[in-house]
């Protein structure tokens, strides 16, 4: 395990690359941000973090797992190790079903809180509380695998981050009815991600930090010599970071209008908050749940009497940045 530290903070509005060269590969970090990485060859992961808001983020893990197909086989595993068995090392691994990156993706949190998870890299994004807003189906280079690019929202301590994420996801040990079988992996798992509120502009920047990253020919020879199989992996993921992160974009700039109202109304959700309007003047406040039912009965005893909630399909209103509705409302 490696931790580089950086000193100073990231402005929110701009982000400035420097090349880190980490001796196999190399890299184009936001200034200032920490980076770890674990694991060799076929299970070379980074993560890319702000150390003042680790919301702010860019992360690669060539592998995760492995994780259940079924809940059939967990059982099978946990009573085989009650019998006296030997331990399935794997046991504290979620169940994901159906296999799909974006189901993945949301047993991600149960993934990052196991012992492997731990062992292989404390610092691991947990992405808690993930709730998908789009998924698309891309072409994967793994035989048997789904990869997807997907947009989603998630948690930090209370907060609401969003991101994007591409994801392979591919069985690996078929169901046999014994012990050890029925498991899955995710591979090159790929995300960038940033508080809800700056994602939009930041996300050109951490897409382009992913896309930097290259390997050393060196490093490709070394692991060609323990097996062909790392060997392939670990050259997948220096030549398709780059391709990956022009996915992420075009999929983000080709993205449907209608998921950024989605991830808006989820982000009010999560926050328990709700949005009014002042239709004579277009701006947008921010209240809690449950504001407008209170307010709408006792209109007269404020200046501003005509907020409305916003309309279900208003993009340009739910694109707004809100206000804080008690400190406008008069």
């Amino acid at each position: 395990l490696v931790i580089i530290s950086g000193a100073g903070k990231v402005n929110s509005a701009s982000l400035k690359l420097e090349n880190y060269n980490g001796g196999s590969f190399t890299i184009e970090r936001p200034k200032g941000w920490d980076l770890i990485t674990a694991g060799n060859c076929s299970t070379f992961a980074f993560l890319i973090r702000d150390p003042s808001e680790p919301l702010r983020q860019v992360f690669y893990f060539g592998e995760v797992g492995p994780v259940y197909m079924s809940h059939e086989q967990k059982q099978i595993d946990w009573q085989y190790m009650q019998m006296g068995g030997y331990p399935v090392t794997w046991i504290e691994m979620p169940v994901v079903i159906p296999l799909t990156p974006a189901t993945f993706l949301v047993q991600f949190q149960q993934i990052a809180r196991t012992r492997i998870a731990q062992q292989f890299m404390p610092q691991c994004p947990r992405l808690e509380n993930l709730q998908i807003i789009s998924s698309s189906p891309c072409h994967s280079q793994i035989q048997g695998g789904s990869t997807e690019l997907v947009r989603a929202l998630f948690t930090e301590q209370g907060r609401v981050g969003e991101g994007l994420f591409m994801a392979t996801v591919a069985p690996v040990i078929p169901f046999s009815g014994g012990p050890g079988g029925g498991i899955a992996y995710g591979f090159m798992i790929t995300g960038v991600t940033a508080p809800k509120k700056e994602f939009s502009h930041l996300k050109g920047t951490l897409i382009k930090s992913a896309g930097s990253f290259s390997i050393s020919q060196e490093y490709v020879n070394q692991c060609l010599k323990e097996q062909a199989r790392t060997y392939a992996a670990i050259r997948r993921a220096g030549r398709t970071l780059s391709e990956t992160s022009d996915i992420i974009m075009k999929g983000w700039e080709g993205r449907n209008r209608t998921h950024d109202i989605i991830a808006e109304k989820r982000s009010d959700a999560i926050l328990g908050r709700e949005r009014l309007y002042n239709p004579e003047t277009g701006e947008v406040y921010e209240f809690e749940n449950g504001f407008y039912d209170k307010y709408s009965l006792n209109k007269d005893i404020y200046e501003i009497n005509n907020l409305r909630p916003l309309a279900e399909s208003d993009y340009d209103l739910w694109m707004k940045a809100p206000l804080d509705g008690h400190r406008h409302l008069r």
